[in-house]
């Protein structure tokens, strides 16, 4: 409309120019003379006038032609907040998409550092790969030495023990060989003993036949009765012979079995001799397989302790390799979420940038064309019994905001996600619902209005004259009491629109309620309390009527 009322102003001016040049002349040939002034005073008051009162009449005129000249006046005095509001957030995005710049430079910088240190881990993992390999080469070689060695001493063990066993049936014949010699030693005394005696016995069976001969001599002339005597003490003394040779066929015989034993006892003794160098050589080998095997013990101990500190280098390279793993998933773990939050860094600044150009649309809608919907305006509110009424309702939102000035196909657009929630919030209230829809944006005329939705259970909120609000006012200050009743019709209005009345189903007190409580105040003095109730009942999708209660 600006450039319609560009024109409009210059030719204006040029018709007052013109209309006040006129009249001013037709009075100064009247020769006018206004509160005794000269007639060319009178005739300047006049042009002045003149010209004052015909652009007053033109610019009614235009006004009343082109009221939607003042409109665009008035929502431009209107939308000059939001504008700064706009810019402000302009600027907060601006400034929220250079943190979020910066944030994702500092994050590729540290995203940078992690894969360095990635790298280095996985240098590292590789080296401790390569000790791990090498320390189990190290290890199996160390196992199959000591399992040699193993061998080795269970073979010097069986040769040890077969020693044993050798020495030990050495001494056991060394024993028996022992005790033989011991026996015969015995039965050579004994024969000695018995030998002894029979030579006494014999001795004395000699001495009793000498002495028997000569008494038998000597006995011959005195008696024949004794020869038999002489003769019975001759077979004794030929018995006793007889027995002095058994005697001495016993001991000859005894003789030699002494002999006998004497050479058993020398082979006995060749045998010990041949036992105890056995024994000193089998000694002598347990003392090399004691030697051997205490190497052995020793160089087991020392596979031991370095098979031990293979171990505990292959557990620390676990270790190490495990910790390498654990920095690895970490810094695998810190890099997804450097992208997750790159991404998410990304889709707020596409998020930003879409609104920062919705934003300049809106503004550049706002600054050239007219709007249908000032954001956050309401579109269509109506009662919706279910779900299945929804599209309905949206048709009918979709024709007012048309009424309004709105285009498109269909004029309102409900997006499907908003249209979701706005189904699962029906179908949670199973009741008949008060749905309201607002501008989500500013629409301008010509173009389709994207809502926002919201819905409410229309329920009885207030009864009809129940009070909605109440509060003190301090009485004394005219000015003051019309401010706090002001602030208490605010009051009411943001409890009923917090509870799902639309503010614009609001009539707040209009002059004719409120001039008779302000007078019926000033006849008192301190404080008063003042209530606001509703004519009828309250829902949320019904038109509220307010009116002052005064006790």
């Amino acid at each position: 409309m600006l450039w319609l009322f560009l024109p409009f102003v210059v030719i204006l001016s040029g018709v007052v120019a013109y209309a006040a040049d006129t009249i001013a002349r037709k009075a100064g040939r009247k020769h006018l003379r206004w509160f005794g002034m000269r007639p060319k005073t009178t005739a300047l008051v006049v042009a002045v006038l003149s010209g004052m009162g015909i652009s007053a009449a033109s610019l009614a005129a235009f006004l009343i032609l082109n009221s939607s000249a003042v409109n665009t006046i008035a929502q431009a005095d209107q939308l000059r907040p939001q504008l700064e509001a706009l810019r402000g957030d302009i600027r907060a995005a601006q400034a929220d998409r250079d943190r979020a710049q910066q944030e994702a430079a500092r994050l590729r910088e540290q995203q940078a550092a992690a894969q360095s240190a990635l790298k280095a881990a996985q240098t590292a993992l590789t080296g401790a790969r390569a000790a791990q390999a090498r320390v189990q080469e190290q290890a199996r070689t160390l196992e199959t030495r000591v399992q040699e060695l193993t061998a080795a001493q269970r073979a010097l063990e069986t040769r040890a023990a077969q020693t044993r066993a050798k020495l030990q049936t050495a001494e056991a014949s060394l024993t028996a060989s022992q005790a033989r010699a011991q026996n015969l030693d015995a039965q050579v005394v004994d024969l000695g003993v018995r030998i002894a005696l029979s030579e006494r016995e014999t001795r004395s069976a000699q001495d009793r036949a000498r002495a028997a001969q000569s008494a038998a001599e000597a006995a011959q002339a005195r008696a024949q009765a004794q020869q038999d005597l002489a003769q019975q003490a001759q077979t004794r003394a030929r018995q006793a012979q007889a027995q002095a040779q058994q005697a001495r066929d016993q001991i000859d015989s005894l003789a030699a079995s002494r002999a006998q034993a004497d050479q058993a006892l020398r082979a006995a003794q060749q045998n010990l001799q041949q036992a105890q160098q056995a024994l000193e050589a089998a000694q002598a080998q347990q003392r090399d397989a004691q030697q051997a095997r205490d190497q052995l013990r020793a160089e087991r101990d020392r596979l031991n302790t370095e098979r031990g500190s293979l171990i505990k280098a292959r557990d620390q390279a676990a270790r190490d390799r495990d910790r390498v793993r654990e920095d690895l998933n970490a810094l695998q773990a810190q890099q997804q979420q450097l992208r997750d939050s790159n991404e998410a860094l990304r889709a707020t600044l596409g998020r930003l940038q879409d609104e920062y150009s919705s934003s300049r649309a809106e503004l550049s809608a706002t600054r050239n064309t007219d709007l249908a919907y000032p954001k956050n305006d309401l579109v269509y509110a109506a009662v919706v019994p279910g779900v299945r009424n929804l599209d309905q309702f949206l048709s009918d939102a979709a024709r007012s905001a048309a009424a309004r000035g709105a285009k498109g196909s269909p004029a309102a657009r409900l997006n499907p996600v908003a249209r979701g929630a706005l189904e699962t919030k029906l179908r949670g209230l199973n009741a008949s619902s008060f749905v309201q829809c607002r501008a989500a944006q500013n629409a301008a005329v010509g173009f389709a209005v994207d809502l926002t939705c919201d819905a409410r259970p229309n329920v009885m909120l207030y009864r009809a004259d129940q009070v909605i609000r109440r509060g003190t006012v301090t009485l004394g200050d005219l000015r003051r009491v019309q401010d706090q009743i002001g602030e208490l019709v605010q009051d009411a209005t943001l409890d009923l629109t917090s509870r799902g009345v639309p503010s614009e189903y609001v009539q707040g007190l209009d002059v004719g309620e409120l001039v008779p409580l302000i007078t019926r105040l000033n006849g008192r003095t301190g404080v008063a309390v003042v209530g606001i109730a509703a004519r009828a009942d309250v829902r949320p999708g019904s038109r509220v009527d307010l009116y002052p209660v005064l006790p």
